[in-house]
């Protein structure tokens, strides 16, 4: 009798023991820190996904969050914050992984401001400009409409522009006659008040590179139309004025 007892209770506990989920005794907190590549800095508020599916929340003031109960292998981690690169990388967990799991995210590079000749010419003066000067004028809401177009078609097809094919292919502004005969007539380009063509030899910017979704006003101004006094010494070839969003 005692023996079917004793076997009883054997067979009982490995009946516990095959019962135990396996993730119960390899499943552990694992804390990541997220900082500035190549800096000490650390990135707060980045939200951070494991494995695509757990949404394990954002990073506090020191760059670090905990995820609990993860099981003990290979992880894939995505984090999203402001100012940095979209991040997705591997790391593993386990009990002789050391923690805090040290990870890094490169900062978005700011980009540089285009180089060119400052003018007096001003975002605030757009709506003045539009009742004293001549030419053609497209609004915020206008540019939203046009839904993403190039910037050349949507000039060629709504304002009636000269749309120049260039060397490579390259769509450029150009007044329909020359000054000099056989030379192109590319008209003065000018964006967020400053010169950017002509300006030290640069070719004109290409219109098929601009799209309507990234500016907030154009101005077009063509050969012989009456522009602002701030251009009165553009191009005779016309003038482009543009503001980005």
């Amino acid at each position: 009798m005692r023996i079917a007892h004793a076997l009883y209770l054997v067979s009982a506990a490995a009946g516990l023991l095959l019962a135990r989920p396996a993730h119960a005794q390899d499943a552990r907190t694992v804390v990541l820190r997220f900082r500035k590549a190549g800096d000490t800095v650390a990135i707060r508020n980045a939200q951070i996904t494991i494995d695509h599916t757990i949404e394990a929340g954002n990073t506090d003031s020191l760059g670090m969050i905990s995820i609990p109960d993860l099981d003990d292998g290979g992880h894939i981690v995505e984090a999203v914050a402001r100012g940095y690169q979209a991040y997705f990388d591997k790391f593993k967990s386990g009990p002789n992984e050391r923690m805090p799991i040290e990870l890094e995210i490169l900062a978005v590079e700011v980009a540089m401001k285009p180089k060119g000749q400052p003018t007096e010419l001003a975002a605030a003066g757009f709506d003045q400009r539009r009742t004293k000067a001549q030419g053609k004028f497209f609004t915020l809401a206008q540019l939203k409409a046009a839904g993403g177009r190039p910037l050349a078609n949507l000039l060629k097809i709504d304002a009636g522009a000269g749309i120049a094919t260039g060397p490579r292919g390259e769509s450029f502004l150009a007044s329909g006659a020359a000054p000099t005969p056989g030379a192109p007539c590319y008209a003065t380009v000018i964006r967020d008040g400053l010169r950017v063509y002509p300006f030290e030899s640069a070719a004109p910017p290409d219109l098929d590179k601009i799209f309507t979704d990234d500016l907030a006003a154009v101005e077009l101004y063509p050969r012989g139309a009456v522009g602002p006094a701030e251009l009165k010494d553009a191009s005779s070839c016309g003038a482009l004025v543009l503001w980005k969003r």
